[in-house]
């Protein structure tokens, strides 16, 4: 084992073989080489280097590559080394050299068919075997598997079949040229980028296809690439797309999804020819070429045929698929638009009628009433979803962000419209709406001997029959009160988007809630800050921060209620479109709301109350005096949403302490 780097040169045969051996003998893992057509001969001949081959390869599994250019002479000595290594064929490679475990070097002088090596030369130098070993790479993955080339040999189609390698875009440049004016029935191009169609326009292969199409009006020209503005404007795209003389010229748009870089050539599927693109910077004509590969061997054309087939027949497909979304959401728009153009006089309509009639009259017809009133309210919002969907899915939904929106006010509006909503029903009788919203200094969740504390409202519609709600509320408070507005809590949003996420989660809530209670409750979690808010401690916290990942601050709205769950057929489309199995709803809410709080930064989810222990079991030890009727056969298993609202601040009593306007501007 040579200690120190060295380059030697061995002029002796004899003196070179045995070093050749000892060098298979130090390889540990492969040997790579790269080896001329005469070289197989003296592999297979020679015994002894033969021999040492393979009991490298059959006792330490030493791993044999082998590059040669594989021809009819060749062909039996080849076949003899597949049998301990691998081997692949590149044409015309010429020298002879091995690198073995990318620490050693060897390279051969001119050999003579199954003779011994007339000089070698040696070295560890680690800059000359990197050098080699990636020359051989290069060369390995440019190579056709030896099983191709064999193949086509035996059955007489390799004749004049050629592989060539070009590494000046010159010469890659004159084969293309020449393809394309021997070319008699199909030409198939792709310009995978616009700058390959620049590049091709300024090389003057454009004007070129255009004579031929002129030329020849049994030649099919099919091009495939990205038909972007700039490019329908280019005098080349109109000159080739409105070719008149023959209309055989076709330009298919590049699907979107179709990530290569590549320009290829395939002509009459006999003769293919693959260039690699460079781009500096994507801009027009700063694309260079780097390798290019030629080849008229029928599998290697075929397969690049095929490639352009189902790239080709993949765009046609997508650009249908784009049409179709096209007319779909235009017929949504205008169906959406044209329900919403007789709902609001029916809802006006009934406003007045309502004033108009009597107290009796009033009284005799209500249910009719309401079912109308209701009936286009829900023809309303079904409208209205439909475009937020359609605005959302064609990228022009937007929000209107507002400073300083106090959640806490927004979300006490909200109640009252869901009061309004369910006055008249069941409802109002077997389910309370519970806001707890956050305030600093809130350390813990009261115990269940404690009375509630002054920030917990209770709007519990079972307290009266009469129109209107009572609150219950501390004691400290002064009882005539009718409203009571909790701290505020501010954030920048858009207080109509996320009034309406505030809505779909309640009144989800309260239509799975046969009877019971619905939870909205509000908290904050300061990601970044060690002395966060009061409630680090507290295990709700702790639930929710595991929920989600992001390191803003976070202000979270969660929305439970005793109801009947989620269906579990339909968990994991939960927030997908249409994905309701209730009667009551269109499927819309959720996805919605997912996409109005993604929109705003935040993140909208779903959880087992099971999974929420800590959380429930606090609320329910509260509650389950109020409902002390519901047997525990009856209790239902319900749900728990959560949203986040990030807000960015430099002290975290920023959205407590500063004076604010706390009504939505």
């Amino acid at each position: 084992m040579f200690k120190n780097p060295i380059v030697k040169v061995y002029y002796d045969s004899i003196e070179a073989d045995n070093e050749l051996l000892k060098f298979i003998d130090r390889a540990n893992i492969k040997i790579d080489s790269c080896i001329s057509s005469l070289d197989p001969s003296v592999i297979v001949e020679v015994d002894n280097i033969k021999q040492k081959r393979i009991e490298a390869v059959g006792k330490r599994g030493l791993k044999l590559r082998y590059v040669t250019e594989i021809t009819k002479d060749n062909i039996s000595y080849v076949k003899e080394m597949m049998k301990f290594s691998e081997m692949r064929h590149l044409p015309n490679l010429k020298g002879n050299f091995e690198v073995s475990d990318e620490k050693e070097y060897i390279a051969v002088a001119t050999l003579k068919k199954a003779q011994p090596l007339p000089k070698l030369l040696f070295s560890n130098i680690p800059e000359m075997v990197e050098q080699q070993q990636f020359v051989f790479d290069s060369f390995w993955n440019r190579a056709v598997p030896a099983e191709q080339i064999i193949k086509e040999i035996e059955q007489g189609v390799f004749d004049h079949l050629t592989t060539t390698i070009f590494s000046d875009y010159k010469e890659a440049e004159k084969k293309e040229f020449e393809m394309i004016k021997k070319a008699e029935k199909e030409i198939q191009i792709i310009y995978s980028t616009s700058n390959a169609f620049y590049l091709q326009e300024k090389s003057g292969t454009l004007q070129l296809l255009k004579e031929m199409a002129d030329k020849n009006k049994e030649l099919n020209i099919n091009i495939l690439l990205p038909v972007e503005s700039s490019i329908k404007e280019s005098l080349s795209f109109n000159l080739l797309s409105k070719n008149i003389i023959n209309n055989n010229i076709v330009f298919q748009d590049i699907a979107p999804s179709v990530n290569i870089k590549i320009k290829s050539l395939v002509v009459d599927r006999k003769e293919s020819l693959i260039m690699e693109l460079k781009h500096i910077r994507e801009e027009k004509l700063t694309a260079s070429i780097g390798f290019s590969i030629y080849s008229n061997s029928e599998s290697i054309v075929l397969s690049y045929a095929s490639i352009f087939e189902v790239l080709y027949n993949q765009s046609i497909l997508f650009g249908q698929i784009k049409e179709d979304e096209k007319i779909k959401n235009e017929f949504i728009n205008i169906a959406a638009h044209e329900l919403r153009t007789p709902i609001m006089p029916i809802l006006n309509g009934m406003e007045i009628l309502e004033e108009r009639l009597g107290e009796k009259q009033r009284k005799k017809y209500k249910r009719e009433i309401d079912i109308i009133t209701r009936n286009a309210s829900r023809l309303q919002n079904l409208a209205e979803s439909i475009l937020q969907v359609s605005r959302i899915e064609s990228g022009s939904f937007g929000l209107s962000i507002q400073k300083d929106v106090d959640i806490h006010f927004l979300i006490s509006q909200v109640l009252e419209d869901l009061e309004k909503k369910y006055m008249y029903t069941d409802k109002a009788k077997k389910v309370a709406i519970v806001f707890e919203p956050y305030s600093k200094g809130d350390n813990s969740r009261p115990e269940k001997t404690q009375k509630k504390q002054d920030h917990v409202i209770i709007r519990n519609s079972s307290i009266t029959d009469e129109i209107g709600t009572k609150y219950e509320i501390n004691k400290d408070y002064d009882e005539k009160k009718t409203e009571y507005l909790p701290p505020p809590l501010y954030v920048d949003c858009d207080p109509q988007k996320i009034s309406q996420v505030v809505f779909n989660l309640l009144d989800n809530a309260i239509k799975f809630t046969a009877e019971g209670h619905v939870i909205i409750s509000t908290t904050t979690a300061f990601q970044n800050n060690k002395s966060s808010n009061a409630v680090k401690e507290n295990k709700i916290i702790n639930v929710v921060a595991n929920d989600f990942s992001e390191n803003n601050n976070n202000i979270i709205i969660t929305v439970e209620d005793t109801g009947t769950g989620i269906n579990q057929n339909i968990k994991e489309q939960l927030f997908e479109k249409f994905s309701s199995r209730s009667p009551q709803g269109t499927g819309l809410g959720l996805y919605l709301s997912k996409k109005i709080i993604e929109e705003h930064g935040g993140k909208l989810w779903y959880k087992e109350p099971n999974e929420d222990e800590a959380m429930s079991d606090s609320k329910n030890n509260d509650y389950k005096a109020n409902n002390n009727n519901n047997s525990k056969q009856n209790q239902k298993i319900g749900s728990i949403f959560r949203f986040t609202l990030p807000f960015f601040i430099d002290d975290e009593d920023d959205i407590y302490n500063k004076e604010r306007n706390n009504k939505i501007k």
